[in-house]
């Protein structure tokens, strides 16, 4: 099931050319804050930087790939009240009487990996000038930062799964509210050692996965019943 869902939210987003458009110029944008940052500090606070970056990249993820929530949407409309129509997935699972669990672990898969993609760029950049070594990728700072990086978008993505938005203005409002986590995360990883913010990150993560299947719990029946 998962492999089904992963692949058809990648034809979603593979299809859309805003997806490949604000994805590409996302990645520029943290390219060029990352490394501005990196060259006006100086390289003895790259980690830092990453650190620091981690969170924010994370934010990205969920919007761009809120397509595939859905996909019969006019998500790219500025009227707010425009209908947000879903193809029926979440309900079909949830009627079924499988794990929503699974559903919702499996809805977080592409925008983890979207967000792994966009850390890519300025690491393998940082490495190749010299301001990251191979060594230093090992450090506590960086380890936070690959695993902030999915771990928050899992949060985010979470968010916006719970939040069954049914107008483009509904989903803007769970966009706006997962700017909280990625504030307080980079707030948490200036203020606390990384392997303090790892743990507290991690359980925000589960918290949000159950938070996200009582609400599909409570929205949708667990079996077929046959009409009286």
């Amino acid at each position: 099931m998962m492999k089904a869902i992963l692949w058809k939210d990648w034809m979603i987003c593979r299809r859309s050319r805003p997806f490949w458009l604000m994805t590409v110029l996302m990645m520029v944008m943290m390219l060029v804050y990352i490394v501005g940052f990196v060259v006006w500090l100086g390289n003895e606070y790259t980690t830092m930087v990453f650190m620091l970056f981690g969170p924010m990249i994370a934010y990205f993820p969920p919007a761009l790939t809120a397509g595939t929530s859905y996909p019969n949407g006019h998500t790219l409309t500025m009227s707010m009240n425009a209908p947000l129509k879903t193809d029926g997935t979440v309900e079909a699972m949830r009627c079924s009487g499988r794990s929503m669990t699974q559903y919702l672990l499996a809805k977080s898969v592409l925008p983890m990996m979207l967000g792994l993609v966009m850390l890519l760029p300025p690491v393998l950049y940082c490495l190749y000038g010299g301001a990251l070594t191979v060594r230093s990728l090992l450090t506590p700072e960086m380890v936070y930062t690959l695993i902030a990086v999915p771990a928050l978008t899992f949060v985010n993505e979470q968010v916006l799964l719970a939040s069954r938005a049914t107008t483009t203005g509904t989903l803007n409002i769970p966009i706006l509210i997962t700017l909280i986590p990625m504030t307080g995360f980079t707030l948490m990883s200036a203020l606390v050692s990384p392997w303090v913010a790892l743990p507290i990150m991690l359980g925000v993560g589960m918290m949000a996965l159950g938070a996200s299947a009582l609400r599909s719990r409570h929205d949708y029946p667990t079996t077929f019943r046959r009409l009286a």
